[in-house]
């Protein structure tokens, strides 16, 4: 892929369309595997679903760590291709390699040692906590080789690969629900097209759905590397070559990965006080927002998609010392976004009910979950201003503004509104969402200046001094 044969706005729309949709299919498969996992453990009832909810923020934590060394990988390797440097890219390949595996080992360490703590610390009661270390040690058997192919998969879409990653995606998702399938339920006589079948099963609940997340993840990291080893083309990885870490490169990781890791961890570190605030009104509660958590987060993975190609094209722009390029790019992407989000929050709040009738039976659950549902609809074209704008920022090379704003939206905004509307006011968890669509809106309105405000100009040409 070379950007510069894009002369017109209509040809970079459509590149970025291209290398957007395969990356929005790939979030939105990666999102399935959380949501295949709530639906069939849903089946098992609310204190099922509440013991994978206790331990989901703190993995969110480890995942935000994951994607900002992903999000630095990316960035260097794009402005290499942008530079038409294919020696520096894969060298960057290699490196990639080596921190996706060292984290990988870390996440793995860290989470067995904590699994049985971390249910208590979110005040789950006694027998969910059980249950809740068990599914975490148990998922975590998969991270050295499935974190490891997220931080590979950063690097190959940098490169202007948003395809493989897709089919990687979409290869460990079918593993995942075959695996489920066949290890959290019973023995059991089910009917499929008017006929009766006899299907085996393990019943392990839980532990079931842990381990088949765990067996696909770690697939998931192994054909990322098999696909890099053995590619043909002029990206790939070769063992002859050196995996020293290089000092210049890993200095743009981190220029581009430490922002973005304190603006996750901060994030995903207040969402676990959210989360606490939110499991003080109950098991039935707990459960309902899990599930529309998981529900939402198929309207608002587009926007994680479109951040992908927001990173390469406007990563890859700034190689080539094309400021005018990397300005429309950030443009097309940001409006792209807003009307794609838009698009996907109507049919979120129209179809919430059959939507969310997937996930639990229990009607005390799908009730509270369908609320929670309609009231983050309205939030979803100022979410998707967020997202991808922070993606077209890292690739700019404007990534520390990213910090202030997710300390402020989710430290003095959000939590402390959840605290007021939740228990002041006593609203419940209607309260909760309230606080989340105002910290929400803000943080879009925000990043969407930002981009427009022609800053990161500044910061761009700082560098080419």
């Amino acid at each position: 892929m070379d950007i510069k044969n894009a002369k017109t706005r209509s040809q970079r729309i459509r590149l970025a369309v291209i290398l957007s949709i395969p990356a929005i299919i790939e979030n939105l498969l990666i999102t399935l595997m959380s949501i295949v996992d709530t639906a069939m453990v849903g089946a098992l009832g609310a204190a099922a679903t509440t013991a994978v909810a206790l331990v989901s923020s703190p993995i969110w934590v480890i995942n935000a760590i994951t994607m900002a060394i992903n999000a630095g990988c990316s960035v260097l390797v794009a402005h290499y291709v942008g530079a038409k440097n294919m020696v520096g890219a894969r060298q960057g390949a290699r490196e990639t390699l080596v921190l996706g595996l060292g984290f990988g080992i870390i996440a793995f360490a860290v989470m067995w040692f904590l699994a049985p703590f971390i249910p208590v610390w979110m005040g789950g009661a006694p027998d969910v906590c059980i249950e809740s270390t068990i599914y975490l040690r148990t998922v975590s058997l998969g991270y050295p080789l499935y974190y490891m192919g997220i931080i590979l998969g950063g690097a190959i879409r940098g490169y202007g690969n948003t395809s493989t990653p897709m089919k990687i995606t979409a290869a460990a998702n079918s593993l995942n629900i075959i695996g489920n399938f066949l290890l959290i339920y019973q023995t059991r006589d089910i009917v499929l097209f008017g006929n009766t079948m006899h299907v085996l099963g393990a019943g392990l609940g839980v532990k079931g759905a842990a381990i088949a997340t765990a067996f696909s993840s770690a697939v998931s990291g192994a054909a990322a590397l098999i696909y890099l080893v053995f590619s043909k083309g002029e990206f790939r990885i070769s063992f002859s070559e050196s995996f020293r870490l290089v000092k210049r490169d890993m200095r743009e990781v981190v220029y581009v990965g430490l922002p973005t890791a304190i603006e996750r961890v901060t994030i995903n570190l207040g969402q676990v006080v959210f989360i606490r605030i939110v499991a003080s009104l109950g098991t039935v509660m707990l459960a309902a927002h899990h599930i529309a958590v998981n529900a939402e987060s198929i309207c608002y993975q587009p926007g994680y998609g479109m951040q992908s190609a927001g990173t390469t094209l406007a990563g890859q722009a700034i190689g080539a010392e094309d400021e005018e390029m990397a300005e429309d790019y950030s443009k097309i992407l940001l409006w792209l976004s807003i009307a794609i989000m838009t698009f996907n929050a109507i049919l979120m709040y129209v179809f919430a009910d059959p939507f969310i009738s997937l996930f639990t039976p229990d009607s005390d659950v799908k009730l509270n979950a369908i609320m929670a549902l309609r009231l983050v609809a309205y939030a979803q074209p100022f979410f998707g201003m967020y997202i991808v704008g922070t993606g077209i920022l890292r690739g700019l090379g404007d990534v520390k503004i990213a910090v202030p704003v997710s300390i402020i939206s989710m430290w003095l905004i959000r939590i402390p509104a959840a605290m007021i509307i939740v228990n002041g006011l006593g609203l419940g968890l209607k309260g909760a969402w309230y606080a989340m669509i105002i910290d929400l809106i803000l943080r879009g309105i925000y990043i969407l200046y930002r981009v427009y405000s022609g800053k990161w100009k500044k910061l761009y040409h700082k560098s080419m001094l």
